[in-house]
């Protein structure tokens, strides 16, 4: 039942070091993998998941948000770029190993922790798929801040700021929704297009050529 949810993560991450030209990838994943565990730690430590949603949107859109896909991604990626001596470019290319090992851990631990229904459609498959496909989206958009910043383009930092925003605030929207039982069928939809979209943008981008991680 918890096959899908174990491997995906750890298939990426085994698909990235096979081709990544640049060895210090592996590095990342086990930097980005420890976090995981460490985070996990202090979470099933100091911390009680047991949690009674009330029917409100804005209080359980916050709560997936700030706990689970927002918060975690800012705050490890802003600790590794502010901590690590690595090249610029280096430190943007590292968004997606980093974060995608992290939730390689953080993620099984906090879905199976939880008191959420373990054995839907939705845990098991559609979140994990959404959690890849965000972080996928916002190595892009990372690139894209980082080459505004490069070239003094306030307006393209701006512009993919809000986009990464957005990239954020869809599975949130999207797992509240499906917690509310509202909208089951669009929920299903748009997770599909949202993950149709990530993987279109890696197969356009791999042809392309261009490398927005290792």
């Amino acid at each position: 039942m918890y096959l899908f949810m174990f491997i995906l993560i750890p298939a990426i991450l085994v698909y990235e070091c096979l081709k990544a030209e640049d060895k210090v990838v592996l590095l990342l994943i086990i930097a980005g993998s420890l976090s995981g565990v460490l985070v996990s730690l202090c979470t099933a430590v100091f911390t009680y998941l047991h949690r009674v949603p009330e029917y409100s949107f804005l209080s359980n859109f916050l709560y997936f948000l700030l706990k689970f896909y927002a918060l975690p991604v800012v705050l490890l990626y802003a600790v590794y770029f502010f901590c690590t001596k690595d090249d610029f470019d280096v430190r943007i290319k590292a968004f997606f190993p980093v974060t995608v090992s992290f939730y390689a851990v953080f993620m099984p631990y906090m879905i199976i922790a939880s008191d959420s229904s373990l054995a839907s459609f939705f845990m098991l498959f559609v979140k994990p798929v959404l959690l890849v496909s965000m972080l996928f989206i916002l190595s892009r958009l990372c690139f894209n801040i980082a080459d505004g910043m490069r070239t003094h383009v306030p307006s393209k930092i701006a512009v993919n700021a809000l986009c990464a925003l957005l990239a954020f605030c869809i599975p949130s929207a999207l797992e509240t929704l499906w917690l509310l039982n509202v909208a089951e069928f669009l929920v299903y939809a748009v997770s599909a297009l949202y993950a149709l979209f990530a993987l279109v943008l890696f197969f356009v981008e791999s042809r392309n050529g261009t490398k927005y991680f290792f």
